[in-house]
């Protein structure tokens, strides 16, 4: 069994070493540089709606959110690859943070620390932790909207009643509608399976009203306000980003299908592989408990 000093350890060993690398080795591929000039444009404009591929071309690709804090770190730390590294660093320690109460609330101190360590430890967790991508903000929304959606019965503290609804405005302002379909596709899955009033149960515990409100008011006004001041982004982020590079070939807004469909294959092939590694845990806890149960009280 970990202890708890040996998983501070191990904790405090791997962070170490993540930070070692985004000090010492420069930006990797064509991604990192190019999030890393956004921010840098973005601080040198001070330009905070419109993120800029370089000064006369705007950047409608993904919203700001992940720039924002790059841009942030830059004013804080300077031009260099550790403050256009730390963002992601920290949004992956807040993540591990919502993964650790969530399996203490449920489970107990050894299950939160198994996830914690499961979690930071997988391949694509911990590379992205030290990159310059918008995937750990991404990660930070649907994880909290998720944890929040069903501790809400049973733990309602305000970060979790109103931190589905914060997870929300976090991945529309990081990656855009794709946070909403990780969210509620699951959720929908979900409250299929436990229909028989499990369920609502949890649905009804959440302030649907006010939560809906504070998402709108947190993740509306930069959409509105991006549009104004470049027109043609919503048409561009929405429906070509979302739809047209998919199904029209060659679509003259972004990659072609090949591309994008080459991308998504390295990215599935990488989450597989940390889902194979979930699972098997999953299962091995799944028999403990059935083996608990069978030896009875």
């Amino acid at each position: 069994m970990l202890h708890r000093t040996g998983f501070i350890w191990i904790i405090v060993v791997l962070v170490a070493l993540r930070i070692l690398g985004m000090v010492l080795v420069p930006l990797t591929d064509t991604t990192e540089a190019r999030y890393a000039e956004i921010a840098r444009l973005m601080v040198t404009t001070n330009d905070w709606i419109t993120p800029w591929f370089k000064p006369d071309v705007p950047f409608w690709g993904k919203p700001p959110l992940a720039f924002w804090m790059e841009a942030l770190s830059f004013k804080a730390f300077g031009i260099n690859e550790f403050a256009v590294r730390l963002p992601s660093l920290l949004a992956t320690l807040a993540t591990s943070w919502v993964i650790w109460r969530f399996a203490l609330l449920t489970g107990t101190t050894r299950t939160a620390r198994n996830a914690v360590l499961i979690y930071i430890t997988t391949a694509l967790a911990y590379v992205a932790s030290g990159a310059v991508m918008t995937d750990p903000f991404l990660t930070l929304g649907v994880t909290w909207s998720l944890a929040a959606f069903y501790l809400a019965p049973t733990a309602p503290r305000w970060y979790w009643r109103y931190g589905f609804f914060l997870g929300l405005a976090i991945g529309l302002l990081a990656k855009g509608p794709l946070a909403l379909v990780l969210t509620f596709a699951p959720i929908v899955i979900w409250s299929f399976i436990h229909r028989s009033g499990t369920a609502q149960c949890h649905i009804k515990a959440l302030p649907w009203l006010k939560g809906s409100l504070l998402t709108l008011l947190i993740g509306l006004p930069w959409y509105i306000a991006a549009e104004l001041k470049t027109p043609g982004f919503l048409n561009y982020f929405i429906i070509g980003e979302h739809f047209m590079r998919f199904i029209q070939p060659g679509w003259g807004g972004g990659r072609s299908v090949r591309q994008c469909a080459q991308a998504s294959q390295r990215h599935y092939l990488a989450a597989m592989a940390d889902g194979v590694l979930s699972l098997g845990f999953d299962c091995h806890r799944i028999a403990s408990w059935q083996n608990g149960c069978s030896a009875g009280p």
